[in-house]
C-alpha cells in the first residue's frame, strides 16, 4: 500500500496559508512557506499519483512567487519539477496549470514562440471540459495570450483575446482573474499611448481586486491612478 508522505488536510491548510500571503502581496513569505511545505514531502514514490499532484501544486505556487521576485533560474527549476510530477500524477488539469505557468514564465524570458506553444497547449487541455476548473483555467490562459499578443504586437487580436478573457473568468466566476485582465489590458493600452482608455481599464481593475478581497492590490492600483503620468 502506497503511503503518502505528507497529510492531504495539512497540506491544503498550509497552502490556503500560502495563498493568502500572495493574496496579500508577501511573496518572500509565501515562497519561504511553499519551500517549508515541499522540503516536508520527503521521497514520493513513482506511482504516489496523490503525492505527485500535490507536490506538483507547491512547486507551481513557489514557482509564481519565485517568478514575482524575479529569481527565475529558481523558477525554472520549480516548473521544471512541476511539470514532472504533474505528468506523474496523470491529473489532467494539474497538467494544464503547469504548461499554463511554463508559458507565462517562457513569456517573462522574452522566449515567445515556447510561450505560444505552452500556452495554446494549455489552452486546448482547458476546453476539453466545461467545469468551474476548466473554465477558470481557460481564462487564464486567454489572459497570458493576450499578454504575449500584445508583447509581440499583434493588437486587434491581443485586445479581442482579452474581451475573451474577461468573459470567460466572469463566466468562473473569477473576480481576481478578471480583475488581472483589465490590469494586463490597462498595461497594454499605457504602452501604446491610449492614456484615457488605460485609466479606464485600470479603474475596471480595481473594481474586480475589491470585489475579490484584494485590498492591497486594489489600493496600489488606486495610487497609481491618482499619480499623474508624465
Amino acid at each position: 500500500m502506497q503511503v503518502t508522505p505528507i497529510d492531504p488536510k495539512d497540506f491544503t491548510s498550509r497552502l490556503h496559508e500560502g495563498t493568502a500571503h500572495e493574496r496579500r502581496l508577501e511573496w518572500e513569505a509565501a515562497e519561504t512557506l511553499y519551500t517549508r511545505l515541499l522540503d516536508d514531502f520527503g521521497p514520493v514514490g513513482a506511482e504516489d499519483w496523490s503525492a505527485h499532484r500535490m507536490r506538483a501544486t507547491a512547486r507551481l505556487r513557489r514557482a509564481n512567487a519565485l517568478m514575482e521576485l524575479e529569481r527565475w533560474d529558481e523558477a525554472r527549476g520549480a516548473l521544471d519539477g512541476a511539470l514532472d510530477d504533474a505528468k506523474a500524477s496523470g491529473d489532467g488539469d494539474v497538467l494544464a496549470q503547469a504548461l499554463l505557468a511554463a508559458g507565462v514564465y517562457a513569456t517573462n524570458r522574452g522566449d515567445m514562440a515556447r510561450a505560444e506553444a505552452f500556452l495554446m497547449d494549455a489552452l486546448a487541455r482547458y476546453h476539453r471540459a466545461d467545469d468551474r476548473v476548466s473554465l477558470q483555467g481557460r481564462g487564464w490562459a486567454f489572459l497570458s495570450l493576450a499578454s504575449l499578443y500584445g508583447k509581440t504586437g499583434r493588437l486587434d487580436l491581443a485586445f479581442v483575446t482579452f474581451t475573451k478573457a474577461q468573459d470567460v473568468l466572469g463566466a468562473a466566476q473569477d473576480p481576481e482573474g478578471v480583475a488581472a485582465a483589465w490590469e494586463a489590458q490597462a498595461q497594454l493600452r499605457r504602452a501604446i499611448h491610449d492614456e484615457d482608455r488605460w485609466r479606464e481599464d485600470l479603474a475596471e481593475a480595481v473594481v474586480f481586486y475589491d470585489r475579490a478581497g484584494m485590498a492591497e492590490k486594489a489600493e496600489r492600483l488606486r495610487k497609481l491612478l491618482g499619480r499623474k503620468l508624465v
